[in-house]
């Protein structure tokens, strides 16, 4: 939940962590499919695939250290895209759907309004930035309070269950 909290209340330093973790992250993703497809060149079949990939995430992870910024632009640029692909998804899915069920009117609003979140995340990068960073806070503290209710939940019936335990 704090996690969350810190997104919501300093979300350009959080979106900045996120990318830099992404970097540390595809760097040593990238380094491990190195050594994992020189190890392997000689059973593994598609052993280059591997090397191709470990050696662009060993370049893109040193791209988001050198220029973060153009990662985290790249990032936003890419859940717009995700978004207007899933957007028109929806449309088709929910027209697909006209025949078989009512109410497919609220997928279909569904979808406009994912494809015009996508266009304004297009138009407006760092609005875009600060949206998915509040969003990842919003997301982490509704899941922290569901995780903290839950463990409450499994003390209380731990402790009942205990009551119930008779030594012979």
């Amino acid at each position: 939940m704090l996690l969350g909290l810190i997104a919501i209340f300093l979300p350009v330093a959080s979106f900045t962590a996120l990318v830099l973790f992404l970097g540390a992250y595809m760097l040593m993703d990238g380094i491990f499919s190195v050594i994992a497809a020189l190890g392997e060149r000689r059973t593994y079949k598609n052993w280059r695939w591997l090397l191709l990939t470990g050696v662009a995430g060993i370049f893109i992870g040193i791209l988001t250290f050198v220029n973060p910024f153009a990662t985290g632009t790249a990032l936003v640029y890419l859940v717009a895209l995700w978004a207007l692909i899933i957007g028109v998804g929806e449309i088709v899915i929910a027209l697909r759907l006209r025949k078989m069920l009512r109410g497919e009117g609220w997928y279909i609003a569904a979808g406009v309004f994912t494809i015009l979140f996508s266009f304004l995340v297009f138009l407006f990068p760092v609005a875009g930035a600060l949206t998915l960073a509040l969003m990842f806070g919003i997301y982490t503290v509704a899941i922290g309070i569901m995780l903290f209710a839950l463990a409450l939940r499994l003390r209380k019936r731990y402790r009942r269950d205990q009551r119930h335990v008779y030594i012979a």
